[in-house]
């Protein structure tokens, strides 16, 4: 990897998680310090974070992290929907039957979902929520969406390390009860039932996030 990709992936890691607030200022010498590089491959790195909305620059001062808006919540949401939508289409119109290695796949991720939420353990509950509608959208064959769709899931990730964790057990749950429905929906093969149980999912999900983000 070089300077440039690891001073962008290590501040970019850093914003995702919440340990660069919005509003933190961080500038080129203290990540290149921390990184032992030099300051030219921070820059860059810098100039590719502020392309993507997560960096605002201030020449010679420094960078500010763009605090999360949540009007962003609904653009992702909206964003995801027509993705995901595309993809339970392209796969439930291709066959009259699922492969069972896909919905043992999610079964897998439904079974896990629920271990790290009663752990209370935030982090891998996201990972597996993230891997549970990539495998969906993967199976749609368009990895332009695929891609689309990992970097929406970036920006979620953001409004939810920023959100209150107070209740974070019983969201985790919920999303998870409502994974569990998709599946259920996917083995009937009823594409009309899927996509009301996935519309469904997402806008609960979203007032889950703007909730929790304004502390209730």
């Amino acid at each position: 990897m070089s300077a440039t990709e690891r001073a962008y992936h290590v501040t970019r890691a850093r914003i995702l998680d919440g340990v660069l607030a919005g509003g933190d200022v961080i500038t080129e010498g203290q990540v290149s310090s921390s990184l032992g590089i030099s300051r030219t491959p921070v820059r860059e790195a810098f100039l590719r974070l502020q392309a993507e909305g997560l960096l605002q620059l201030y020449p010679k001062r420094g960078a500010v992290v763009v605090p999360v808006s949540l009007e962003e919540a609904t653009s992702v949401m909206e964003a995801r929907e027509i993705i995901e939508t595309h993809a339970a289409t392209k796969l439930l119109t291709a066959a009259d039957t699922l492969p069972r290695a896909l919905l043992d796949s999610l079964w897998e991720r439904c079974a896990e979902q629920q271990r790290f939420a009663h752990a209370g353990d935030h982090v891998e509950f996201m990972e597996s929520d993230t891997l549970f509608h990539l495998t969906i959208v993967q199976s749609g064959e368009n990895p332009f969406f695929v891609d689309l769709l990992r970097n929406l899931r970036d920006h979620q990730r953001r409004l939810s390390t920023s959100a209150s964790q107070d209740g974070i057990v019983e969201r985790m749950l919920a999303a998870q009860r409502e994974h569990v429905g998709l599946v259920e929906r996917l083995e009937k093969g009823d594409l009309d039932l899927y996509l009301s149980g996935l519309r469904a999912h997402l806008r609960a999900g979203r007032a889950r996030l703007l909730a929790a983000a304004n502390g209730r």
